[in-house]
């Protein structure tokens, strides 16, 4: 029966010829049953990952958004996950110029849309490239692009203690999402970012504008210094929705901040042991050049190194 249903919907598949209005909309809808009946996926094929973005104007009536809106904020969040996809690739702390081919390999196809508010489904292009500008395994480089964005972007659940951790993320992820929100904080604008993988949603984040506008205020402080530490003492826990991790130090010191989403597998075999870290301590100076609060972005753990290195010297 499963090979009857998946022989029909790949005929209905190849039926398809034209790229006409409605023959996208045909493709769209048998692509979106294979995204949630695996019956239809062919036999040893990896169901294609789906990117949703939802966009909502919360005071224009039925939340309408802007086409100029709707263009600009696909913009970004294309951008964003060029660039974050470009620092996993080449193990880059921090990405400034962003070229046609750092697109072309994390390129995302709008799939679907809905009216009103805005709900776009985009799937992650897996471009022609050689082996060495292809990940190691699994997901495409726009699929881990999207991966470390949405885990970088602040969990509404937690509050303030997630948006605090972003100021110790690295400085390729503190840009990205700054170029995110930035304007959605002058704006009444929701933003909403999923990945979904076989049907389910496998992360997801949803920012308001003012969580927007308080993102941007912590991300633009004026200074700060960035050293290297390496620290021995049991990893307390994982908060695996988002990017934060505690931990105890010999000393009985306990600390928590970011880490990114190459280091969370490695996390998580070490919860509740003793282990040696590498972390980056970032430290925001004032005009007056008084040091504030230290924050913390794991680096290594276990021997396992973030895709995304340090800037500061050991």
């Amino acid at each position: 029966m499963k090979g009857d249903l998946r022989s029909m919907h790949a005929r209905a598949l190849q039926a398809i010829q034209d790229d006409s209005p409605l023959a996208s909309l045909r493709r769209a809808s048998l692509n979106a049953a294979s995204y949630k009946f695996s019956e239809l996926s062919p036999a040893g094929v990896e169901v294609q990952p789906v990117v949703s973005i939802y966009l909502a104007d919360e005071n224009a009536p039925g939340h309408a958004v802007s086409a100029n809106d709707a263009s600009d904020y696909l913009k970004r969040v294309q951008r964003a996950v060029a660039r974050l996809a470009k620092a996993r690739r080449g193990r880059l702390a921090d990405v400034a110029r962003l070229l046609p081919d750092d697109f072309a390999l994390a390129r995302l196809n709008v799939a679907a849309a809905t009216l009103g508010s805005l709900n776009i489904r985009l799937t992650p292009e897996r471009p022609e490239a050689e082996d060495d500008q292809l990940p190691l395994a699994g997901p495409s480089w726009a699929e881990v692009g999207v991966g470390e964005l949405i885990h970088a972007l602040p969990d509404p659940q937690e509050g303030d203690e997630s948006i605090d951790s972003l100021i110790g993320a690295s400085p390729v992820v503190k840009r990205a999402v700054s170029d995110l929100v930035d304007g959605l904080g002058g704006t009444n604008i929701t933003l909403g970012i999923a990945l979904h993988r076989g049907g389910e949603v496998a992360a997801s984040s949803r920012i308001t504008s003012a969580q927007a506008r308080e993102i941007k205020r912590r991300l633009d402080q004026a200074r700060e210094e960035r050293y290297v530490v390496h620290i021995q003492g049991r990893l307390d826990g994982l908060r695996t929705r988002r990017q934060l991790f505690y931990f105890e130090t010999r000393a009985g010191v306990e600390i928590h901040g970011f880490v990114e989403e190459s280091l969370i597998d490695a996390v998580k075999l070490n919860i509740d042991k003793m282990v040696e870290v590498t972390v980056e301590v970032t430290v925001q100076l004032a005009q007056s050049g008084k040091a504030g609060q230290r924050h913390y972005r794991l680096v290594a753990i276990g021997g396992v190194e973030s895709e995304i290195p340090g800037l500061g010297d050991a």
